[in-house]
């Protein structure tokens, strides 16, 4: 089996095209079950976040799942394939696993070593789990994934250092305004994203939050928490004006805040600026807002230059970071080789000692009279024999190259031997229910 993994980022696609290919959480499960109904797919996982989406599958045949994928990608933009293909990245086995431990450790997040991720592809392994498109292969690679991040972040100092795309937005503001003292800052959403931008807005000395949201409980819950003030998303037009700063990171999949939302807000603001930051994905904030005079409009993919300027002070502790990943990947990759090789390894230790037993029972007619003490000894030379014959080629097998000379190798083996793979069918993929939910 190998591992596969699809997809692009905010280093290869733009918000336009990240936003045409987001995933709501309640569809990634019938999607994960659609991949796998496909042979050259056995397991499958979906993560989707504002600055990625990215597929990881497990397969006997990578060339078949990277081109089911690649369908996936373009069919959900919409878009031809010949469009969408030059921004997407397919990483096989061993490039597979550096990717994935790098993202959930933090170090291929536009916040270098911003912590958030990891939660995130915890919750895409959580689904693939509700899905049961995760298997054997799935568990033991995220199992790892996790160990790999949490060791990332208690033996160097990335995840102390992180900054994170709020606290980005939030710097983006003073460079607009200076200093904030007595700025009226709006948050449409009261999610983590929100919270986090309350907390850094509030340092900043921001008097005033409004929090608008969906679900007017959880805005008011938020407001109290930060002395702001709730609102519906009904109640948007009327406070408008009042925003000097506007932060918006909702799930909505369409576009919240719209040209004629803001112009009559703009108006009465006499000509004072009102920035907005969009830091969803799909963008909550109409674009064309940006050609309204004094409205500052900007999204996720703007915030990186504030973070180029942010995270030079974190590369060395990333630097020390992808060291001890490297040993993680390393460790897991040794796991997946023996693991391709286990059923046919089984298969040759059946093949051989169905010969030895057929050799024994020709010689018995040949070793008449013997006691029970020479019986014994004739067993054991004939299994030591044996041992020691298929010895080289059993070490071979639990050590394959990754690649095409592996597969070699294994045919190779399996032709010499007359032998097939067996698999045990004792063996489930289904992870064992007291790891299903163990933590990194």
């Amino acid at each position: 089996m190998r591992i596969c993994h699809i997809g692009l980022n905010y280093k290869t696609a733009p918000v336009e095209l990240r936003e045409r290919l987001a995933v709501p959480e309640a569809d990634i499960k019938a999607i994960l079950r659609c991949k796998i109904a496909n042979p050259a797919i056995r397991e499958a996982a979906l993560l989707s976040t504002c600055n990625r989406v990215e597929m990881t599958l497990v397969t006997h045949d990578p060339d078949a799942a990277i081109a089911v994928a690649h369908e996936w990608f373009a069919k959900k933009a919409g878009m031809p394939l010949s469009d969408v293909i030059e921004h997407l990245y397919a990483h096989t086995t061993d490039a597979a696993i550096r990717h994935l431990f790098s993202v959930a450790s933090g170090l291929d997040s536009l916040v270098l070593g911003e912590p958030q991720i990891l939660g995130q592809v915890k919750a895409s392994y959580e689904l693939a789990l509700e899905a049961k498109t995760a298997g054997h292969i799935l568990h033991r690679l995220y199992q790892s994934t996790f160990a790999a991040a949490k060791r990332a972040r208690s033996e160097t100092s990335i995840g102390r250092q992180a900054v994170n795309i709020s606290s980005c937005a939030v710097e983006l503001a003073k460079r607009i305004f200076g200093d904030l003292s007595g700025k009226t800052v709006l948050l449409v959403g009261a999610g983590e994203m929100a919270e986090l931008a309350a907390t850094h807005l509030k340092a900043n000395g921001c008097t005033e939050i409004l929090v608008a949201n969906r679900t007017l409980e959880r805005a008011r819950k938020l407001a109290l928490e930060f002395e702001g003030h709730a609102l519906t998303m009904d109640e948007l037009p009327q406070y408008m004006d009042r925003a000097d700063i506007v932060i918006s990171g909702t799930g909505a999949s369409t576009y919240v805040l719209l040209p004629e939302d803001v112009k009559p807000a703009m108006k009465k603001r006499g000509g004072q600026p009102m920035f907005l930051v969009d830091i969803a994905v799909p963008r909550d904030i109409d674009p064309r807002i940006a050609d309204i005079a004094g409205a500052y409009v900007y999204d996720i993919d703007d915030l990186q230059q504030v973070v180029q300027g942010n995270q030079k002070n974190r590369e060395k502790e990333a630097e020390q970071a992808k060291v001890l990943l490297e040993e993680e990947a390393v460790a897991f990759s040794a796991w997946l080789k023996s693991l391709e090789s286990v059923p046919l390894i089984r298969g040759i230790q059946q093949q051989v000692e169905k010969a030895r037993l057929e050799e024994i029972e020709k010689s018995k007619r040949y070793l008449k009279g013997l006691s029970p003490e020479q019986e014994e000894a004739v067993e054991r030379l004939s299994k030591a024999l044996m041992k020691r014959f298929v010895h080289p080629t059993m070490q071979t097998l639990k050590t394959l190259p990754d690649d095409i000379e592996g597969d070699l190798l294994m045919g190779a083996a399996s032709r010499l031997f007359a032998a097939e793979p067996v698999h045990d069918i004792k063996k489930k993929d289904k992870p064992r229910e007291s790891d299903e939910h163990a933590s990194g």
